[in-house]
């Protein structure tokens, strides 16, 4: 009806283009759900669709069906909770780690929580503070000793004589703290120039303000650029020795006879933890609680992780994996510990890795520790 209205309408302009006294009117039709502020547009929201075109000689007015009401049906929607604008004990790491599990929609693996409480840019445990010795949350052998770190440099000598003492070697520490242990090593070995003239310092560390601390422990400073060279060259004046810094191992030269110490570094390592279900093994993650706390909870689905604990439990007796609930995997020192291989291989050179571990399968060996005391899980990280 409203097409040959218009019709019409474009017909009666055609042939009367000039005509002033045509008029044309038209009424929009309304919903009767919709409120407006003046009464003569209430009294229309529920009045007939009605369109008038009037000229001198003509006149047409139709009539439609009266406007329907629409309903819509709210119950499905999401009902978020009531936004409290108190503030919030909670420290910027635990609002991050909710955020990101809120974002996600679901629970966080255990590792990935530890890496965020550890190696967080902004908030991580290693990154912007001095966690070592009396004063901090815990203590380490070198800081114990300067004799660890003297008996781990006879150590690496006798592998550079076994080597046949090579003119260049990379001597490289994974996660060297306060570089307690690498000062030691290299005060105690300063008198055999031979050896200290062949190494090449690389100190594996992401944490900006543990890498200042290093510093100042192996005495570094500016080397001139007598060769004209670009690059700067950062010495240790405890044994006239060059220094570098890298955020992984991946970053170390290669091509070069390689000499690597992890002391306590693979326990800080995240982890991957499993409880045995009726479904089989299950991984652990972490969850918010309606409380807003911290919880364990069970991925209801196999995890990435998973291909590591299988990995994991070729290598014990059938017997040992029946009497555990718990399994704990560690990807990144499986990991680790191949790529370590490989650049030995390749390179030649040695690795000494020191550390706390279990000759068997870890059942559950994570364990937080702050101001030199062990404390209940997931309720440290309000500092």
């Amino acid at each position: 009806m409203l097409r040959r209205v218009v019709l019409q309408a474009a017909t009666h302009r055609r042939r009367r283009p000039f005509l002033p006294s045509s008029i044309y009117a038209f009424r929009q039709c309304s919903i009767s759900a919709s409120s407006s502020s003046s009464s003569e547009s209430s009294q229309n929201s529920n009045s007939s669709f009605v369109e008038h075109l009037e000229g001198p000689n003509q006149s047409t007015e139709t009539t439609a069906q009266s406007s329907t009401t629409i309903s819509i049906d709210r119950s499905g929607l999401y009902n978020p909770p009531d936004h409290s604008h108190q503030p919030s004990s909670d420290s910027e790491l635990v609002k991050h780690l909710k955020g990101i599990i809120k974002f996600r929609g679901g629970p966080i693996s255990v590792a990935e929580y530890m890496e965020e409480v550890l190696t967080n840019p902004k908030d991580g445990f290693y990154m912007n503070r001095d966690v070592f010795g009396v004063a901090g949350d815990f203590i380490t052998s070198p800081e114990v000793s300067q004799m660890f770190g003297e008996m781990v440099g006879v150590w690496v000598m006798c592998l550079w004589e076994q080597m046949g003492q090579p003119n260049r070697v990379n001597l490289v520490e994974l996660g060297p703290g306060r570089g307690t242990l690498m000062a030691d090593l290299l005060r105690g070995a300063s008198k055999i120039k031979k050896f200290t003239e062949s190494l090449h310092i690389h100190m594996v560390e992401c944490s900006p303000t543990l890498q200042k601390l290093q510093h100042c422990s192996l005495k570094c400073t500016d080397k001139d650029d007598a060769d004209g060279n670009l690059e700067k060259q950062i010495i240790s004046k405890l044994s006239e020795t060059p220094v570098s810094w890298h955020a992984t191992l991946e970053q170390v030269p290669t091509g070069v006879p390689t000499i690597i110490i992890a002391h306590e570094f693979y326990d800080a390592l995240p982890v991957h933890q499993f409880q045995r279900a009726s479904r089989g093994w299950s991984e652990k993650m972490i969850d918010v609680a309606e409380d807003s706390s911290f919880r364990f909870v069970l991925s209801p689905q196999p995890t990435p992780a998973s291909l590591y604990i299988m990995k994991r439990c070729k290598w014990a007796e059938r017997e040992e994996i029946a009497k555990l609930d718990h399994i704990e995997v560690c990807p990144k020192a499986m990991d680790l510990t191949q790529n370590i291989a490989k650049r030995i291989s390749s390179d030649g050179g040695g690795a000494l890795i020191i550390d706390y571990g279990l000759n068997g399968i870890v059942s559950d060996s994570l364990q937080v520790w702050c101001l030199l005391l062990l404390i209940v899980l997931l309720t440290c990280f309000s500092r």
